[in-house]
């Protein structure tokens, strides 16, 4: 397969080529990778950084993730728990000492983090806009609790747990504090020694802001009315939902090993843990574990997508073939790129 194709055939982007495409939604840069048998077989970055300069994107350019920031997280979880250090199904209340959520009827109610994981649990908060590098950063609490500082409405339960699918970025916050509470410990430090150490993930992090050592590496975000946000990107502390740095390769070798783990072929992670984070939970949800689940031609999928603002994300793995696609971009206008770009490589390889 030629990767030429992916770029220039008109078919695949409503009569376009890829760079038509970019140019019509004034998209500063795509980058994307293409595995192929448990292999990435093909890296590609097309545009620039910022938007006015010369300093061109390539495969180690950093993008923000988004809410594939989830998947990631809920890995960590997933490892957590079969190491015996947090439960899936043990009521959130018992690692929650010093917070509690208010409820629709008032009531307690016993949510797990097996709910949250697959946006079941019944609570609010859909997403996070992030916060301008000049604004005062909210701590995790104050997000929580809907404080002044925040931006974002007080985290309840707004209808009965574990029945209805409702995503919830609010859910994954309080994971999040449950984990760093329980471990007693920084979240990337977590995360480091969980996931992206043991998988070589060495361009990915939560650093939010991102190290002043990286911001060299990263492309400029640019929101829905083409300007670039100011200082290049919002700042995230809602790490566990929407706080990831990262490249297509990195969510690559992360996709990979989730695929070799569900046919038993993995150290880093037991067929169990993979089949129960690919596995949907019930019929109502499209969700298992951190993922969402899909079916491309009888075979099942799982993946993710993102949407910070300025950037936009998208990864898609086959449950059992070992390939996959994972795209990313850095601008609001022309979101539907990412998933034009993932379709085109799945068709062009017949993956």
């Amino acid at each position: 397969m030629d990767i030429k194709n992916i770029i220039q055939n008109k078919i695949y982007y409503g009569n376009h080529t890829l760079y038509d495409r970019m140019k019509q939604w004034h998209i500063p840069a795509v980058s994307f990778a293409i595995i192929k048998d448990y292999e990435i077989i093909e890296t590609y970055a097309y545009g620039v950084k910022r938007r006015g300069k010369s300093d061109i994107v390539t495969a180690d350019t950093l993008f923000q993730a988004a809410s594939i920031s989830k998947t990631i997280f809920a890995t960590a979880v997933m490892l957590l728990a079969e190491a015996g250090k947090l439960s899936l199904d043990e009521d959130v209340h018992t690692y929650l000492r010093d917070y509690d959520f208010q409820t629709y009827d008032g009531k307690k109610h016993a949510i797990t983090l097996r709910q949250i994981l697959s946006h079941t649990s019944g609570l609010n908060i859909h997403g996070f806009e992030g916060y301008r590098q000049k604004q005062r950063i909210p701590t995790i609490s104050q997000i929580l609790e809907g404080a002044s500082s925040a931006n974002s409405h007080q985290l309840m339960l707004i209808q009965e747990e574990g029945k209805n699918f409702m995503y919830s970025g609010g859910g994954y916050l309080l994971a999040q504090k449950i984990v760093c509470d329980t471990c007693g410990k920084d979240f990337n430090d977590i995360v480091n020694r969980l996931v992206f150490e043991p998988l070589g993930m060495v361009n990915s992090s939560y650093n939010q802001p991102i190290a002043k050592e990286k911001i060299s590496r990263i492309a400029y975000g640019y929101d829905v009315y083409n300007l670039q946000i100011p200082g290049g990107y919002n700042v995230m502390p809602e790490l566990s939902a929407a706080g990831l740095w990262t490249t297509p390769t990195d969510l690559s070798i992360f996709g990979i090993e989730i695929m070799k783990a569900i046919n038993g072929n993995s150290k880093f992670m037991s067929k169990h843990i993979a089949e129960l984070m690919t596995t949907k939970v019930n019929q109502a949800a499209p969700t298992g574990l951190g993922f969402f689940i899909s079916e491309r031609d009888g075979h099942r999928c799982f993946g993710h997508d993102g949407c910070n603002n300025g950037y936009h994300s998208n990864m898609v793995f086959s449950h059992d073939k070992g390939n996959g696609a994972v795209a990313m971009t850095n601008a609001d206008i022309g979101a539907e790129i990412v998933y034009e770009i993932t379709e085109a490589i799945f068709k062009e390889y017949k993956l």
